[in-house]
């Protein structure tokens, strides 16, 4: 899967009936595009149009807000909104942007549950006695440094270290510090754990690479977030 910029929004509106069976909202569409600058990006599969989102540019808050957008029903539930996020997250943090905005509402709590695994906080709620249910504001800021520490001693049970790993993807802790490092059965399962995370953290080892054998040199290489050895 493939997500790119484009810059007509007529390679939108076909993509936008498929997906919410109305018509694309062209007249807020292009109030906003006269306030602020617009991001546009289609996703595709094998040059197939698959889905497409629309984020709005608001210089002055230093925020990217993401207005629209969504993936057509066969494609719906692989994770594709999970990458356009991390696209948009890379980008702002690019442009030296402080935060990133979207806004759902309580009929939509699969979003709702989305958006706090990514690490988005709840900052503003709207009621609404008509139409889709009252809208929740969720922001995400860039680059608030999280950080933790976890002592991984020998006498440490594996139910221990599962317990403070919890703790840590609740507060979305994006920096772990991995110290005291005996054994290594221990640092295998903070490995294949953190790998399940949404927003994986950035592992710090506090001990020498080279003194890793190679094997578990492989092991650690398996891990998709980032890894950084530190004495």
């Amino acid at each position: 899967m493939k997500i790119r910029q484009i810059y007509e929004i007529a390679e939108v509106i076909p993509l936008h009936q498929v997906i919410f069976g109305r018509e694309f909202p062209l007249q807020s569409f292009y109030k906003k595009k006269r306030e602020n600058d617009i991001l546009i990006y289609v996703y595709e599969e094998e040059s197939i149009k698959i889905g497409y989102s629309i984020a709005i540019v608001q210089e002055q808050e230093k925020n990217i807000y993401a207005w629209y957008g969504g993936v057509i029903p066969e494609y719906q539930g692989n994770g594709i909104t999970k990458v356009f996020f991390e696209v948009l997250i890379e980008y702002a943090q690019k442009m030296n942007y402080s935060t990133i905005t979207v806004a759902t509402s309580n009929l939509r709590p699969h979003m709702i549950i989305f958006a706090v695994k990514m690490g988005f906080d709840i900052y503003d709620l709207k009621k609404r006695e008509t139409g889709e249910g009252n809208k929740i504001y969720f922001k995400y800021h860039i680059n608030p440094e999280k950080k933790a520490v976890i002592s991984l001693k020998s006498n440490l049970k594996i139910v221990d270290i599962e317990r403070q790993l919890v703790e840590l993807y609740k507060k979305n802790t994006n920096i772990l510090v991995l110290t005291d490092i005996d054994e290594i059965s221990n640092l295998m399962y903070v490995v294949k754990y953190c790998n399940s995370f949404m927003r994986k953290p950035k592992l710090i080892i506090t001990k020498e690479e080279k003194s890793f054998k190679s094997s578990i040199l492989r092991t650690l290489k398996e891990y998709k977030g980032k890894i950084e050895f530190k004495i």
